[in-house]
């Protein structure tokens, strides 16, 4: 079990890694700090299997180097928004590739999530929270709950 943050590399991110640490205290599980990089191909709402073929933008296979270091930087943007949160305990930095809520979602029935923690985009003037597209595809068809970290949270 874990809880997962999905973060991306804007500032939101702190907010949200604070937050999932929050809960991984609280139900005394795994942190996991996830960042999707998006291949230049569009896979749509498939995550890639590295050891499957894929093709690139010119007809032929994305070499398994190529994937491996577009997880690798994904991993890196993901311990780089862990790193900026004050006392944070153990966790672990996870990097993937593929469409973003496809992705972060079967990783996180992969590990039994208990929450995927994710960022709110901005607030309309009326108080009505605004989502961006992953948030939104996770708010509405991930099969565990999803916090949304308000972005007047995320600002503070």
């Amino acid at each position: 079990m874990a809880i997962i943050a999905a973060v991306d590399s804007s500032d939101r991110a702190i907010a949200v890694v604070e937050r999932a640490s929050e809960l991984s205290r609280e139900y005394g599980v795994a942190l996991h700090v996830v960042h999707v990089a998006e291949p230049t191909v569009d896979f749509r709402e498939e995550l890639i299997d590295v050891s499957a073929d894929a093709l690139n933008p010119e007809g032929g296979e994305v070499p398994k180097q190529r994937l491996d270091d577009l997880r690798t930087a994904a991993a890196e943007t993901a311990a780089a928004a862990a790193a900026d949160v004050d006392d944070l305990e153990a966790y672990e930095a996870v990097g993937l590739v593929g469409n973003p809520a496809t992705a972060i979602k079967q990783y996180a029935s992969e590990h039994d999530a208990e929450y995927i923690v994710v960022s709110g985009r901005k607030r309309h003037p009326l108080g009505q929270a605004l989502f961006g597209s992953v948030t939104q595809a996770l708010l509405l068809n991930a099969n565990r709950p999803v916090v949304a970290v308000p972005h007047d949270r995320a600002d503070s």
